[in-house]
């Protein structure tokens, strides 16, 4: 059928390129296709100019709806790959966790971008080679094989949504190996290791934290994002229902506070370990000293958070981390991951011979067989209670031991 109004056309800026808006009318209902032009804002106007006058007159000769439909179809093919995934990804924000949005967004705008925009790659032009050459580049720059997994995951999945969407006609990651995920050896402290970091930490701000990690093996979002109200001195219990996580906010790195954790097991209520209420205790009456000092400039806005700094701001979970490693850096302690004191207070139970299922339930582990596949290698001896164990462990007196270290002793 024939385009029955004249095509008319613009050129409009988005995340700093050009692209075209053409303005066609098919039985007479009006239809507006949005394409790149691959060309960047910057001293290509003309150029912009050029492309748009071109496919005016294309989509004006173009006397067949059907071929106006077909077009339509296949918009998106040239659009550069990263703009096409940012697009994929803000399709899918709602269905997505905000931790997992943020991610995914990170990868697009940082290594994705990095790699393929230069090259001038298309979600038409992309082919297997270029997918293998750029996994290729991220397990140059360190990546470990599970980040090469991620990336190989949602080019996989945009790709594919495209094939469905007719965009392409075939997914060219089909023809790539997915990459190998390599064992995984859980690294983890010691006791006597665990007990001079907690010595190190105890004036530090980041002591809590690792207090939370070293006890309950806790997440460093699931650590700051604890609340008071969670926390049941009366009961001697603690319940690990909220977490913390950042999300960037109108170019505002922000740190957000969700009762919404990574799974429904994550969600757990555990005994409050003795000496981890004493601390916390403590923590408590040194936030109310903090408070009534600083009066009005005093942050009320975290004020039921557990992990805060003397004025009361939120520790974020990029501090603890960062926090937590200059720790070990300036007292000469072996470099592990905030993460391994996860795995080191797993490592505490499993040699206490609690059994895994109360292991899996202790950490927050969505199945048995994650909580198998990490620890079963390591040995087994007498059988105990989670709670009781881990603070025999770390804070009982040893058999023929004249005085206990002074973490033992204030814990």
């Amino acid at each position: 059928m024939k385009v029955i109004k004249p095509v008319t056309g613009s050129l409009v800026e988005r995340g700093g390129y050009y692209h075209t808006l053409i303005n066609a009318y098919v039985n007479g209902k009006r239809r507006i296709i949005s394409r790149t032009t691959g060309l960047p804002v910057k001293n290509n106007y003309r150029r912009a100019l050029k492309v748009l006058e071109e496919r005016k007159k294309e989509y004006d000769e173009s006397g067949l709806s059907g071929m106006l439909t077909m077009e339509e179809r296949r918009l998106n093919t040239s659009l550069l790959l990263s703009e096409y995934m940012t697009k994929f990804v803000e399709r899918k924000k709602d269905r997505i966790s905000p931790v997992t949005y943020e991610g995914y967004t990170n990868m697009i705008k940082g290594r994705i971008r990095r790699f393929f925009d230069p090259l001038g790659v298309t979600i038409g032009s992309l082919t297997p080679q270029l997918i293998e050459d750029f996994l290729d580049s991220v397990a140059d720059d360190g990546c470990n094989s599970s980040t090469q997994q991620r990336y190989y995951q949602i080019i996989g999945c945009c790709l594919k949504n495209a094939v469905r969407k007719d965009h392409i006609d075939r997914n060219p990651i089909e023809k790539v190996d997915r990459p190998r995920r390599a064992k995984f050896t859980a690294a983890y402290y010691s006791k006597d290791e665990a007990l001079q970091l907690l010595r190190c930490a105890k004036d530090e701000l980041c002591y809590i934290p690792v207090l939370l990690g070293v006890f309950y093996g806790m997440r460093r979002s699931e650590a700051t994002g604890l609340q008071w109200s969670s926390v049941d001195f009366e009961n001697n219990q603690i319940h690990i229902d909220h977490k913390a996580y950042e999300q960037s906010i109108k170019g505002k790195t922000q740190v957000i506070i969700t009762d919404v954790m990574k799974t429904d097991a994550s969600k757990r209520t555990l005994p409050l370990i003795p000496q981890v209420r004493e601390e916390l205790l403590k923590h408590k009456i040194r936030q109310e000293e903090y408070r009534r000092s600083f009066g009005r400039s005093y942050k009320k806005e975290w004020t039921d958070c557990v992990c805060v700094d003397p004025t009361g701001n939120i520790l974020s979970p990029d501090f603890v981390t960062k926090h937590f490693g200059l720790l070990l850096a300036e007292h000469g302690l072996r470099h592990i991951r905030f993460h391994d004191l996860r795995h080191t207070c797993a490592s505490f139970l499993v040699a206490q011979g609690v059994p895994m299922k109360q292991i899996q339930l202790w950490l927050g582990h969505s199945t048995f067989s994650t909580t198998a596949d990490i620890y079963a290698h390591l040995s087994t001896a007498a059988m105990g209670e989670p709670a009781s164990c881990i603070a025999d462990l770390l804070t009982g007196p040893e058999n023929g031991s004249e005085e206990q270290p002074d973490i033992e002793k204030s814990l």
